[in-house]
């Protein structure tokens, strides 16, 4: 990451949360996901942005330290006794890869060309329409909100509006513009290419179309004033090797999450752990297990204090 590829980053960029108490046990919990970028708005008082003015996606590159909570009981212990010596957590983020960062340009593409067809002027929209604000895969996700100071442990921001983008089309239209899942931005525009067929000396019309009713082609067709956009890498050698090694699936390993990282965590009484992770679009998702297992079996509950710190921004 150069210097020149950085971001100018906000002034405050330490973000606070605490999760339940039942986030650890002895079964992976469903976690919880977070907005970083959401969270620095709120925080700053100013808008903070998940991609470029053109639609790059910004990755946040955050150290992120979690810290099992205190219990108020005489159980805090840090050695072999301890009911809860061992948690897993583990942060989950969209992939860094070609598909992710095409996906946000060809949708942000496909939203002003929306804007542009209807003769909405920019001077018409929202203040901070200029650039897509996804969700993670719902619509939209619940995100933890960060804490600010206070003798109890923090209370909660109070936080303002945060409105997602959308898109419209003649056909369909997508109420929350969401980054994974069989309806984000990933799979719309894989979708949205001329697709590669297991033998790709195969060039059929019939099988290796976009599929019609794609919200982004539609958004960027003739019909609507603008020439058809075509992604397709042109193959330069067609008699080996051709066999793509990868998943086919649109729906699949390059829409999901990723495993950025899993942090051991000792010691029910504070021990902390931190990793640097590389966020795209400054969102994730953390997931947890107490690896701690009694003799009978019984389920050891554990909640979390998590600080994220902003240690640089950059496009993709």
């Amino acid at each position: 990451m150069s210097k020149s590829s950085m971001i100018k980053m906000p002034t405050n960029r330490t973000l606070f949360y605490e999760t339940a108490d039942n986030i650890s046990s002895i079964n992976w919990s469903a976690g919880y996901k977070f907005n970083v970028v959401r969270d620095l708005a709120a925080v700053n008082r100013h808008n903070v942005a998940h991609t470029t003015s053109k639609g790059v996606p910004l990755v946040y590159r955050c150290a992120v330290t979690m810290t099992p909570k205190p219990v108020a009981e005489s159980a805090n212990r840090l050695f072999s006794e301890d009911d809860n010596l061992v948690h897993v957590a583990e942060v989950l983020t969209a992939p860094v890869s070609w598909v992710t960062r095409n996906s946000a340009v060809k949708t942000h593409a496909a939203r002003e060309n929306m804007y542009k067809q209807q003769g909405v002027k920019k001077s018409e929209r929202g203040a901070y329409s200029r650039t897509l604000r996804p969700t993670w895969e719902a619509s939209p996700d619940t995100f933890l909100t960060p804490l600010k100071g206070s003798a109890s442990g923090g209370a909660s921001y109070a936080m303002g509006t945060w409105d997602y983008s959308s898109l419209q089309s003649e056909d369909s239209a997508l109420s929350h513009v969401r980054i994974l899942g069989d309806s984000g931005m990933l799979s719309l525009y894989l979708d949205s290419r001329k697709q590669i067929s297991a033998d790709s000396n195969s060039d059929s019309d019939d099988i290796n179309q976009p599929v019609d009713t794609n919200i982004l082609r539609n958004l960027l067709s003739p019909t609507l004033g603008i020439s058809e956009k075509n992604d397709e890498v042109v193959a330069l050698a067609r008699d080996e090797q051709d066999n793509p090694p990868y998943s086919l699936d649109n729906d699949g390993d390059h829409t999901d999450p990723v495993l950025a990282g899993r942090q051991f965590i000792g010691g029910r009484a504070g021990i902390s752990s931190t990793e640097v992770y590389d966020i795209p679009f400054g969102i994730f998702e953390m997931n947890a297990m107490n690896a701690f297992f009694d003799g009978g079996g019984t389920s050891k509950n554990q909640g979390f204090a998590v600080k994220v710190e902003v240690l640089g921004i950059y496009a993709m």
